[in-house]
Formats: structure tokens, C-alpha cells, sequence
């Protein structure tokens, strides 16, 4: 009887870590267990939000211009392949010289190139524009390309 106690506990706990663990999925795909979710996530201090699938976010295409000086302008499309929501990615943007060495890298999070929702809907696309100021040091070599990552902090 001890043993049957101790093994119906320990998949009881199994079971909520799991559900702890999948819980953006499994709110996301069967959205009546929400108020379930949130209960569950109030005891172990975490957040529901947007399932994180970045396999899923692809970036379609992007553009990285001088419009002058040090101003340049960067302009991206993402695309979400996922038969569900997803959350919006953060994007890296690596600037590299004629060697493509990486000269300067900067994080660019969704609420600074100004993602409208947290979450990028099923089978949809987003294009976002940004400007930026960048000022290199007097060592540095010119910019000659850049390179673009999406994922998630």
C-alpha cells in the first residue's frame, strides 16, 4: 500500500511538472484548461504567455540601408510556419566589415521594432521597420554587410 501511495504521488508530480513545463502549449492548443493553467502557475510563480517555437518563426526577408551619416535603416518581414501562435522572437542584428567580422551586435527585443501583439498568429506574416544611429569607432572598419537571428531571451 506505501508503494502504491509513493508511485501515484510521484505521477502526480510528474504531471504537473509537465504541465508546468508545456503549459503555453497546452493552453494554446486547448484553451478551456486557461483558468487551470493560471491556478497551477499562481502556486509554482510562473507566466502563461505565447507558446515559443522559434523552429517556427522564419525571417522572409530584410533590408539594412544608410540613409545617411550614421542613421540606417533596417527593415525585416517575419513568418510564423506553425499551425499555432507563437510568440514574437526578439531580433539580433550583427553588423560585419568586408571580412565579415562582426563589428557591432545589438539585440532588438518586439516591443523596440514595435510588434503589435506579443504573439505572431498561425500561418501569418509581420514586417517591422526600425532606424537606427550607429557609430562606430575611429578603428573600426566601415560596415559592409549584416546578418539578422531571431530568438527568444
Amino acid at each position: 500500500m506505501l508503494l502504491t501511495l509513493l508511485a501515484t504521488t510521484l505521477a502526480a508530480a510528474l504531471a504537473a511538472q509537465l504541465l508546468i513545463q508545456e503549459r503555453n502549449r497546452i493552453a494554446q492548443i486547448e484553451p478551456a484548461t486557461r483558468p487551470v493553467l493560471v491556478a497551477l502557475c499562481a502556486l509554482a510563480q510562473c507566466e502563461l504567455g505565447p507558446l515559443k517555437q522559434i523552429e517556427s518563426i522564419v525571417i522572409d526577408s530584410s533590408s539594412f540601408a544608410n540613409l545617411r551619416a550614421e542613421n540606417y535603416r533596417l527593415e525585416f518581414s517575419l513568418r510564423n510556419t506553425a499551425t499555432l501562435d507563437v510568440a514574437m522572437p526578439s531580433i539580433e542584428l550583427s553588423l560585419t566589415d568586408a571580412q565579415d567580422q562582426t563589428l557591432v551586435r545589438r539585440v532588438i527585443r518586439p516591443d523596440e521594432f514595435g510588434a503589435p501583439t506579443p504573439a505572431l498568429p498561425t500561418d501569418s506574416s509581420w514586417s517591422g521597420a526600425l532606424t537606427l544611429n550607429v557609430k562606430l569607432a575611429k578603428n573600426m572598419e566601415r560596415i559592409a554587410g549584416y546578418r539578422l537571428l531571431a530568438f527568444y531571451p
